[in-house]
C-alpha cells in the first residue's frame, strides 16, 4: 500500500515537473525506480528504472506538448530540426547503453546532473532573461547539440530538458516557452529510446517476471502516468503565476534536490 501511494505521489510530481520545467518525468522517475528495483533486481535496476521512465516520458510530453501547443508557447521553426538530430542522437545512445553497467549509468546521472546545475547558477542569461537576446540556432548547431543532448538522454533517460532548458534560455528564449520546447525534444528521445530498450531486452532473452515488459515495470508505468496526468494538470493552472526569473530560480532548486536524492 506504502509503496502504491508513493508512486501516484511520483507520478502527480512528475507531471508538475513536466508542465513546469520540461522535465518529462526522468529526473525524480529514475532515482525512485532505481531505489525500489534494485533489492529485487540490483543487476539491472538502473536499466529498470531509465526504460519504465522513457516510456512514461511519450505519455508526459505528448500532453504537455499539445497544451503548450494550443497556448501558442512553442516556437516550432527553433527546434523542428533539433527533433531529428535529437532522434538519431538518441539511437546512438540506446546502442552504447548495452555496454554500460547499470552502477556506471548511476553516477552518469549524477556527473551529470552536477555539471548542469552548476551551469546554470554560472550563467547569468539563465535567470536574467532578456527579449533583446534572442538568438537563431545555426544548422551546425543544430546538428551537434542534437546528436550530442539525444545521446546523452537516452542512456541517463532524462528526456532531454536537462539539456534544452538551459541552452534555450542562452539562446535568449523565456522560461515559459524554453520548458514548452523542452517537452517534444523530450518526446523524441523517449520514443526512440522506449523501443531501443525493448528490443534491447528481447535480444538478450532477459526475462524479468511477469510484471515486467522487457525492461519495463508495468505496476510502476501505469501507477505513475495516473499520477502525472493529475499534475499535468494541477501544474498547468501554477504556470499563469510563475515570473521568468522565479521560474528560472525554481528550476535550478529543482535539479539540486534530485542530484541530492540520487546522490543518498
Amino acid at each position: 500500500m506504502l509503496t502504491f501511494i508513493i508512486l501516484i505521489c511520483f507520478g502527480i510530481l512528475s507531471g508538475l515537473l513536466a508542465i513546469l520545467f520540461g522535465f518529462g518525468g526522468g529526473f525524480i522517475i529514475v532515482p525512485l525506480l532505481y531505489h525500489l528495483s534494485g533489492a529485487a533486481h540490483n543487476q539491472y535496476s538502473m536499466h529498470i528504472a531509465v526504460s519504465t521512465s522513457v516510456v512514461i516520458m511519450i505519455i508526459n510530453s505528448l500532453n504537455t506538448t499539445v497544451k503548450s501547443h494550443r497556448h501558442n508557447k512553442i516556437i516550432w521553426p527553433m527546434i523542428l530540426p533539433l527533433i531529428l538530430y535529437i532522434a538519431i542522437g538518441a539511437i546512438l545512445g540506446v546502442f552504447i547503453a548495452q555496454f554500460i553497467s547499470s552502477k556506471v549509468i548511476h553516477w552518469l546521472f549524477i556527473i551529470f546532473m552536477l555539471y548542469t546545475i552548476v551551469t546554470c547558477i554560472n550563467n547569468k542569461k539563465f535567470v536574467q532573461h532578456s527579449d533583446a537576446n534572442l538568438k537563431l540556432i545555426t544548422k551546425s548547431q543544430h546538428l551537434w547539440l542534437g546528436l550530442i543532448i539525444g545521446a546523452i538522454s537516452s542512456i541517463l533517460g532524462v528526456g532531454g530538458s536537462l539539456m534544452t532548458v538551459p541552452l534555450l534560455r542562452n539562446f535568449g528564449v523565456k522560461m515559459a516557452n524554453a520548458v514548452a520546447m523542452a517537452n517534444p525534444l523530450s518526446l523524441a528521445v523517449a520514443l526512440i529510446s522506449s523501443i531501443g530498450y525493448s528490443v534491447l531486452a528481447l535480444s538478450h532473452h532477459i526475462d524479468l517476471g511477469k510484471y515486467y515488459l522487457g525492461f519495463i515495470y508495468l505496476p510502476a508505468l501505469l501507477l505513475l502516468t495516473t499520477g502525472g496526468s493529475i499534475g499535468i494538470l494541477i501544474g498547468h493552472k501554477l504556470s499563469d503565476f510563475l515570473s521568468d526569473r522565479l521560474h528560472a530560480k525554481i528550476y535550478i532548486a529543482s535539479l539540486i534536490l534530485v542530484f541530492l536524492i540520487m546522490l543518498i
